[in-house]
């Protein structure tokens, strides 16, 4: 679950690409159907991705146990490199230059040229919460997945007290993104408001929410 969630930030941050780079493309590459196509091709390959440990481990009665993988030190070695690229390193790479160049030509893109000063606030300001939570989940995954891929070549073990840590700080990632949300996003902070107070939100025409005025999120996710 936690490299879909790496998985789901790299697409996250294309989409943003495409929104302000390719506008006229977006909308066929980004419909509702092809978004849950994304999702669904995100979980399976993920799964495929730790295939190998129905192979590493044994169900004894009631107890899993470990054993000598058929594929040989050589092929656990290569399937952790394979995962770990695929399901952190890669992943995280193509986020931050993807948010990197929006950084840098954010302005001259065709998006800010025709959107108005309004829409223009609104998209800085997404761009701003998927940034910093990209930058902030690579921080929290970096070191338990570090240890992870350096573990079958014998340099860290998997269950020590630095395992552990990396792990735990690995998993306080789902608690923080919640408040950068709330830091960086002024219409989540007036929804997450409105949510403890119970008051009704009604959906829009547009597919986003509603409080006293209709708030604008269009193309984003």
């Amino acid at each position: 679950m936690g490299k879909v969630s790496i998985l789901n930030v790299m697409c996250l941050a294309i989409d943003r690409w495409y929104c302000i780079f390719r506008p006229m493309t977006y909308r066929h590459y980004f419909t509702r159907k092809k978004i849950s196509l994304y999702i669904l091709v995100i979980w399976v390959g993920t799964c495929l991705l730790q295939i190998n440990k129905f192979f590493e481990w044994k169900l004894s009665g009631s107890k899993c146990s470990k054993v000598k993988a058929p594929y040989g030190e050589k092929g656990t070695q290569a399937m952790i490199i394979i995962y770990s690229l695929m399901g952190f390193y890669v992943p995280c790479l193509i986020a931050w230059a993807s948010f990197g160049h929006i950084a840098l030509m954010f302005k001259t893109s065709p998006m800010a040229r025709c959107y108005g000063e309004r829409q223009r606030a609104q998209q800085r300001a997404i761009l701003r919460m998927c940034a910093v939570t990209s930058v902030t989940l690579t921080l929290c995954w970096l070191p338990a997945q570090t240890i992870y891929i350096l573990s079958p070549f014998g340099i860290t073990t998997i269950g020590s007290p630095l395992h552990r840590t990396g792990g735990i700080v690995a998993l306080l990632n789902s608690c923080v993104n919640p408040l950068i949300y709330w830091m960086t996003n002024r219409e989540y902070r007036a929804l997450l408001f409105e949510l403890f107070k119970f008051a009704r939100v009604k959906p829009s025409t547009k597919g986003s929410y509603t409080l006293e005025t209709e708030i604008s999120v269009d193309n984003s996710w």
